[in-house]
């Protein structure tokens, strides 16, 4: 009792000082208003929390390379140099023709930053070691990076050129613009300048194509040559040498006529012509030709007045364009960002209406004004500490301050309630107001303590996820804090103001009454008491088998999009006939605005849990924006998902469509996924045919499907090594010279108008007969012999892709699943039946949902165990026993069992951020408790027996513990009826659980340490 105190009496004369020097205390007040408010003003605003992915997209072209050669002699060795990475966690390789793609996954718990740093050495130093043909290792470590702004220009008969062209006037207007770190042009079609070599023409000379490169490129050097001086003066001597246009390129020597003595020029041996770049994409923006104006803001700005900026270009540059060219906005993360501060001051100013309500009625308008207070001072008092350690206002931390706006004003209700009774006791005012909140301040700070305790666990969440989570727990844990301070001295000093003696205060209401006459009838039968929570806890733990369970909740946005992938491989004329149909049916649904296609690659990354695409010519996405309320007919996002991808299944072939849902947190893609690794490619495939048969009897699932591509053909050139050895031919030789002959490649570059344009060389075959009369170049020699002469050309299968996981062959399996329907389940039941099945030489490995679920779920459940530890050691140090403490914590499976039955009457799914809310409530929930312990114990000091302590505690407790619950559960009631499916499961199992928890704790608690304190006499 003497720290206690010792520590009460220092914060008297803190307290005493603060309500006498009032108008200091006051001046403080409006300061934390003017910081709070400037703070929110300047603190950067975005949609999304930034998250450190720990992902790595590497890719190494390997000119006219087989899937073969790519995965033996460019990805096994990459993937060799990976696996010695500090933090590998795995990789995934795609070997294509000319490429190989390789992502890489580090774990949770290492330096990214200093990890990708070493990738990049390490694939720096691996360059020397890999065919010289291969062009340079490329690391791609951004692909977190979401752009804050897409906006597409399209018109009626406008050409990608002319599109393009306006594009760089918005794109150079823009750039000016502070707060936007860059701006892009995406469907720009590139173009070329091609030399079309005609082989008939090229075989009657010496020269090979490979010469011919090398001529180009020798001719468009800009050396320094120097300078001439006198003595006094110098003179730069200049020698031009660069090519200006396609004349220039027309006019190169490339050989001198054997029979005449005459030049050849590149002229007469090559058509030299510009076209579009085959390795293009194009963008459509509703079947119209379009590009798109990609910006990404700054990462410390604020967006919403960056954003103000923008509109204002905007809107300039619209008016400086024709009026038939469209401007849209497929994304902008301003407008969603001020949509969302919008709603948070709405409900914030929603929960004081509520608190000034439900406090008036409980206390009375003076202390409903002065505990309401706290709210705005708290809040602000939050943004000035955020600005200060750099915590951003999104759509997380401001759901973390809807989530702490009902428990703000818990300490001011009990340091208000405490002063109110020594005032109506006829206490003066300022001893009132001292001895009050004294009275109460060891508890108020235990309570905020074990508020604070649950959430500090939260913070060190390792992954992806609980970064994105994180500052959940901080922003709630700052505002928590403030409000401690603010209650202990700010609502003191405005009670010794305004408050004054009350009027039967302790008017019994009927449910004070009720809850009295229930805890007397408990106290009497305290071991039925006990037995029947037993039992319905154990019912409880049978509810959560039948709540589903989910990853994360599916964002909550009008977007939703579509991955098309054509049968026809590398064949970007035939993906686009595919979009076209799958436009034309989004076309017709009323509820579908607009849509944004990308054909040969993904669109530019418009959401932070968008999985990065793999760039390919087969490969189209699709972005829609939706408004389900023109339909009347669907409701949410998952039913017209669900809906679209029946309509385009019935109606489209030639191809992989599916309809998608975009995800929060760390994205997972299809929920159901298998992977089947080996050596054997036949007997993995028999596998993985076989469950995919499983999938398809399995109720819910849908879009079934597999990552291995089918066997394509090609032709095979099966040399004869003997005889070119003989004509002087290495394999080098040959295979050079086909790569440039039909693949292209590039010489240098021309500048022309401040436009740079590769010139690429490659030959006019068409053919096999074109190819089998090509002369082939010996380097040693220069020898040129017919390529028919060398071998023969056969036509074989081969595999488009070389597919592997952790370097092991594998092909996976995925499966979405219908609303209403389980993944868990779904994968439960493929495990059943896996043991029907030959699995010999072949792994199966389940990676879906449910694998993110169980690393997640325990990761939330060790910080819920710490975080109960940390709630015992500040009751420990409070109550001074062993045994007390534990019987509080009896609060938080009273408050599992409410969370649990709200889910399952709302049904919701046990969530990632469901979990979270559970586990928030472990320091919530025991505030109530700590409150009512404190106060039998100093009953029972005064000489009260425990029964009577009981009873007398809980009435004089009954209103500051039913106001703290119901202005906590008011102040969620925004969330819970909102629209963000990542916060409704949250906020309902925080309601339900307090609620559940508040009134079980009014008679559980007194039950349960009338027992324990009662067993003690009897052993004394």
């Amino acid at each position: 009792m003497k720290d206690r105190d010792g520590v009460n009496e220092v914060n008297k004369g803190i307290l005493q000082s603060a309500i006498k020097n009032r108008r200091v205390t006051l001046f403080i007040v409006i300061l934390i208003f003017i910081s709070g408010i400037y703070s929110f003003y300047i603190t950067p605003k975005q949609e999304y929390p930034n998250i450190t992915a720990p992902f790595a997209l590497i890719t190494a072209v390997y000119p006219g390379a087989s899937p073969e050669d790519v995965e033996k002699l460019v990805t096994s060795k990459i993937e060799d140099e990976l696996v010695e990475i500090e933090g590998y966690s795995y990789s995934k390789s795609f070997s294509k023709n000319s490429i190989s793609i390789i992502i890489l996954r580090l774990d949770d718990k290492v330096d990214v930053e200093e990890t990708w740093t070493t990738l990049r050495y390490k694939m720096k130093e691996l360059q020397k070691k890999l065919p010289k043909e291969s062009q340079d290792i490329e690391v791609n470590t951004d692909l977190a990076d979401t752009a804050g702004m897409i906006i597409s220009l399209s018109g009626d008969g406008y050409s990608y050129d002319e599109l393009t062209n306006y594009g760089e006037i918005f794109k150079r207007e823009l750039s000016r613009i502070s707060g936007m770190s860059k701006i892009d042009i995406v469907g720009k079609q590139e173009k070329v300048i091609v030399v079309e070599v005609s082989v008939e023409r090229l075989n009657y000379y010496s020269i090979s194509l490979d010469d011919i490169v090398g001529i180009i490129k020798s001719q468009n050097l800009d050396i320094p040559t120097g300078m001439i001086g006198d003595g006094e003066t110098k003179i730069n001597i200049r020698v031009p040498g660069g090519l200006t246009d396609i004349r220039d390129i027309e006019n190169i020597i490339v050989a001198v006529s054997q029979s005449n003595g005459s030049l050849v020029r590149l002229g007469d041996i090559a058509d030299i012509y510009m076209e579009v770049e085959d390795a293009n994409y194009k963008i459509k923006q509703d079947g119209e030709n379009a590009v798109l104006i990609t910006g990404y803001f700054s990462e410390n700005e604020n967006i919403l007045l960056v954003g103000k900026n923008v509109e204002n270009t905007l809107n300039k540059l619209k008016a400086e364009i024709p009026s038939d060219i469209l401007v849209l906005d497929a994304v902008y993360h301003p407008r969603d960002v001020g949509s969302a501060v919008k709603n948070f001051l709405m409900n914030l100013i929603i929960g004081m209406i509520f608190v000034l309500i439900i406090v008036f009625i409980g206390m009375g308008w003076r202390n409903a004004l002065i505990v309401s207070a706290a709210i705005p001072l708290s809040i602000l008092s939050a943004f000035t500490i955020m600005n200060v350690l750099g915590i951003k206002i999104h759509q997380i931390s401001i759901a973390a301050l809807i989530i702490a706006l009902g428990m703000l004003v818990d300490n001011a209700i009990v340091i208000s309630d405490s002063i109110q009774v020594y005032l109506d006791n006829t206490e003066n005012r300022i001893d009132a107001c001292v001895k009050g909140t004294k009275e109460v301040a060891i508890p108020v700070l235990t309570s905020t303590l074990t508020t604070i305790g649950a959430f500090i666990p939260l913070i060190m969440l390792p992954s992806v996820a609980g970064e994105y989570i994180r500052s959940i727990p901080q922003v709630v844990i700052i505002t928590l804090t403030a409000s401690y301070l603010v209650a202990i001295f700010v609502v003191p000093t405005l009670a010794f103001m305004f408050l004054t003696e009350s009027v039967a205060i302790d008017k019994k209401t009927r449910t004070r009454l009720f809850f009295m006459d229930t805890l007397k009838k408990a106290l009497t039968a305290r071991k039925k008491v006990v037995i029947s929570l037993i039992a319905i806890f154990i019912g409880t733990i049978y509810i959560v088998t039948l709540l589903g369970l989910q990853f994360f909740p599916k964002a909550d946005t009008n977007i939703i999009y579509i991955d098309v992938t054509s049968e026809k491989l590398m064949d970007i004329d035939e993906t686009e006939k595919v979009v076209e149909q799958v436009l034309e049916i989004l076309h017709r649904e009323k509820e579908v605005i607009s849509t944004t296609a990308s054909i040969g690659d993904g669109l530019p990354k418009f959401h932070n849990a968008l999985p990065a695409p793999i760039k390919s010519q087969d490969y189209a996405q699709i972005m829609m924006q939706l408004d389900l309320k023109k339909g009347k007919r669907l409701k949410t996002n998952s039913q017209f998902i669900e809906y679209l991808q029946e309509e385009i299944n019935n109606s489209i072939a030639g191809g992989t469509i599916i309809v998608k849902e975009l995800e929060q947190g760390e994205p997972i893609g299809a929920p159901v996924t298998i992977r089947v690794t080996g050596e054997d490619i036949e007997k993995i495939l028999a596998v993985t045919e076989n469950i995919k048969d499983i999938l398809t009897i399995i109720e819910g699932t849908i879009n079934i499907q597999d990552d291995y591509e089918d066997k394509s053909y090609e032709y095979y050139l099966d040399i004869d090594n003997d005889i070119a050895a003989l004509l002087g031919i290495t394999n080098y030789d040959i295979q050079n010279e086909m790569n440039i002959a039909l693949m292209g490649r590039e010489a240098t570059s021309l500048i022309k108008e401040g436009n740079e344009y590769k010139i690429i060389v490659k030959s006019n075959i068409k053919s096999i007969d074109d190819m089998e009369n090509f002369h082939v170049a010996s380097s040693y020699t220069n020898n040129k012999v017919l390529l028919k002469q060398l071998g023969s050309v056969t036509l074989n299968s081969k595999t488009p892709t070389i597919k592997k996981y952790n370097r092991e062959m594998a092909v996976t399996i995925q499966s979405d699943v219908k609303p209403g329907y389980s993944s868990v389940v779904i994968q439960k039941g493929v495990e059943n039946k896996l043991d029907d099945l030959d699995l010999t030489d072949v792994e199966v490995v389940f990676d879906g949902e449910r694998e993110k679920i169980r690393e997640y779920f325990g990761n939330v459940g060790v910080s819920s165990i710490f975080a109960i530890f940390l709630i015992y050691l500040v009751l420990l140090l409070q109550f001074k026993s062993l045994i007390q403490p534990i019987i509080i914590l009896l609060t938080i499976p009273l408050s599992a069992i409410g969370s649990i039955l709200g889910l399952f009457i709302f049904r919701q799914l046990l969530s990632f951020t469901s979990l979270l809310g559970i586990v928030s409530l472990f320091g919530i929930v025991v505030n109530n408790a700590i409150v009512l312990m404190d106060f039998i114990n100093n009953e029972r000091k005064d000489g009260m027996e425990i029964k009577d302590a009981c009873v007398t505690s809980v009435a004089k407790r009954f209103r500051p513990i039913m106001l703290t619950t119901i202005t906590t559960v008011a102040g969620l009631l925004p969330l819970a009826f909102g629209r963000n499916e990542l916060f409704v499961p949250m906020a309902i199992s925080l309601i339900a659980g307090l609620m559940v928890s508040t009134l079980l704790t009014l008679v559980i608690i007194p039950v349960v340490y009338s027992l324990v304190e009662g067993y003690k006499i009897k052993q004394n």
